[in-house]
């Protein structure tokens, strides 16, 4: 589980620095090239043209250059991201060519789907701006732009009611409601101080004080051991500690419970379970997927729109 945590730190890191990248490319590519400078673009004697002297950062009174820092992330991401703005303007040709359009319904039902495994909208928004540093209106504009792609792709494909009939009777779990658990849990090297914690807790101590005091699990115990919500199924997770989660009310506690690291006392803070999709709803979304596993890739529509619509790159002087 540790393991797993850091892989999203780590993508997350990655995707801090696309977005930094973002805003540069954006501002350089989308401002006006004879716009005014800002009073900041201007160097002591009030002259324009010092951007390149603008100064990010220093170390031991030495300066790291604004220019310097945007010159490095355009090297390193700046073709990636120059690709995404222009995949998005063919999307956008190609969807007004072809009348294709996303309802407000359809992207709220994807948003949805996304938030799945946070506890309200309210946490998901603030996840995205405190880890991606994303706004729900970015988070918006690339859901859509990432569904238009989809009607793009699966446009020319023919799915069979039957197709979709072996579909569903294969996939039965996908569309089986779904239940999640909010848990937290204190983690001891042992059984016996296992039990001497939960002496404790059940004589009245507050739990998420306990956790910061004597859990050995680092990743949580500042959190006062919550984990967040988790997948009843989780194939990934600890499968004693799912168990006896499933026996739990809400707020009532369990252990000594053997986890990777020790032995750890748990307590049920949520349960979440999602609602049953109708019949329509199930047989859309297998639709949908049996088009996708038909279609070429994206990246290939991707690259079929940028083909189609003449993309070419401005050559830099």
């Amino acid at each position: 589980m540790k393991k797993d945590r850091v892989l999203r730190s780590v993508v997350m890191l990655q995707a801090v620095c696309m977005i930094v990248l973002t805003v540069v490319v954006i501002t350089r590519v989308l401002s006006p090239a004879d716009s005014p400078p800002a009073d900041n673009d201007k160097d002591d004697g009030g002259e324009p043209g010092s951007h390149a002297r603008l100064v990010a950062a220093t170390v031991g009174g030495d300066p790291v250059l604004t220019a310097d820092l945007e010159e490095q992330l355009r090297l390193q991401y700046g073709d990636a991201m120059l690709r995404t703005l222009m995949v998005r303007a063919a999307i956008r040709l190609e969807a007004a060519a072809s009348g294709l359009v996303i309802e407000p319904a359809e992207l709220q039902e994807e948003l949805d789907a996304m938030m799945a495994g946070y506890e309200d909208q309210e946490h998901y928004y603030t996840a995205m701006k405190d880890q991606l540093g994303l706004t729900p209106e970015a988070i918006r504009a690339d859901t859509e732009y990432r569904l238009l792609l989809e009607k793009i792709a699966i446009r020319p494909i023919h799915v069979t009611d039957a197709e979709v009939d072996d579909y569903i009777e294969a996939n039965k779990a996908e569309f089986a409601p779904q239940t999640r658990y909010r848990l937290a849990w204190i983690v001891s090297e042992n059984k016996r101080e296992a039990n001497d914690v939960l002496k404790k807790l059940t004589a009245g101590e507050d739990f998420a004080l306990m956790a910061r005091t004597y859990s050995i699990d680092q990743d949580t115990a500042d959190d006062g051991g919550d984990l967040g919500l988790v997948d009843a199924d989780d194939p990934f997770f600890e499968s004693d500690v799912l168990s006896a989660a499933e026996e739990l009310d809400i707020g009532e506690m369990a252990g000594p419970v053997p986890v990777q690291d020790g032995q750890a006392v748990i307590q049920l803070l949520e349960k979440q379970e999602s609602k049953l999709l109708d019949a329509s709803q199930i047989r859309e979304i297998a639709r949908k997927q049996l088009a996708l596993s038909k279609a070429d890739s994206l990246q290939s529509i991707e690259d079929a729109l940028l083909k189609k619509y003449n993309a070419t790159i401005t050559p830099t002087s």
